[in-house]
């Protein structure tokens, strides 16, 4: 059992967890061919399926307590709010750049269909796992900001795989996006009442957008960077909005094992 041997430190437990299961998530959404949510549904229902099945043998929760732990609770309406409104700013990047670079925009051919599933792999699956199960198990016995800090390498680690599929400098940008987001997304997340409903609605927003909308200019690398830095300036004064928010400041009790 999750006692026993070298997996009954904590902190093993957790980057074997993490590390893990986002094999399964990469692998299940390269083979299913889920590169725009194509798959989305199935491949984020493996992703929480293994992340509560993972909580419940190594970590000794009951599936409803681990269902709470990684998020999946009713979500506090301040947090869905803001979540919200920093989207609509974002989406609004889109006809101001094209008015503005006097590009074309498209979207990609049957993109309805691929947005339920945008939602469920990028939004739901991915903050189960790097909200959720990461930094909320970090959150415990720690400051936001220390958890925060700390839940940023692995977050960033497992994006340098973007290397292995986008040109250089789009990936350079997409690994310093996540860096700086993780902390957005955190905010959100605690906003939220520790829920992953406010930041799988972001993380949706920020990575779905440039899979249906395709924006045709001269020159073709810019609507990307130009999507990129806004994801990551736009959402900042989430971490002002968390900061004001004296109900967040405490730490939260309990060791990372949650023991």
């Amino acid at each position: 059992m999750a006692e026993r041997g070298v997996i009954a430190t904590p902190w093993l437990r957790l980057m074997l967890g993490l590390f893990s299961i986002f094999v399964l998530f990469h692998s299940s959404a390269a083979l299913l061919g889920s590169d725009r949510g194509q798959a989305g549904v199935i491949v984020g229902a493996i992703v929480v399926a293994s992340t509560l099945a993972f909580e419940k043998v190594f970590f000794g929760q009951p599936l409803a307590a681990a269902a709470r732990s990684l998020g999946l609770g009713r979500p506090r309406a301040s947090g869905l709010i803001a979540a919200t409104l920093v989207c609509l700013s974002l989406l609004l990047v889109v006809p101001l750049f094209v008015r503005a670079a006097g590009a074309s925009v498209a979207f990609f051919p049957g993109w309805p269909w691929l947005v339920p599933g945008l939602f469920v792999q990028a939004g739901i699956a991915e903050e189960v796992l790097f909200r959720g199960f990461l930094f909320g198990r970090l959150r415990r016995g720690r400051s936001f900001t220390r958890a925060a800090l700390v839940a940023t390498a692995p977050f960033v680690a497992v994006h340098l795989i973007v290397f292995l599929s986008m040109p250089w400098p789009i990936a350079l940008a997409a690994v310093l996006l996540s860096l700086v987001m993780s902390f957005p997304f955190a905010a959100l997340f605690e906003l939220g009442g520790g829920t992953i409903w406010g930041p799988a609605l972001l993380h949706f927003v920020a990575q779905g957008t440039v899979k249906v909308v395709i924006v045709s200019t001269e020159s073709g690398a810019l609507f990307p960077l130009v999507w990129m830095a806004a994801s990551a300036l736009l959402p900042l004064p989430l971490l002002w909005m968390r900061a004001r928010d004296a109900r967040l400041d405490v730490v939260v009790p309990g060791p990372l094992s949650g023991r």
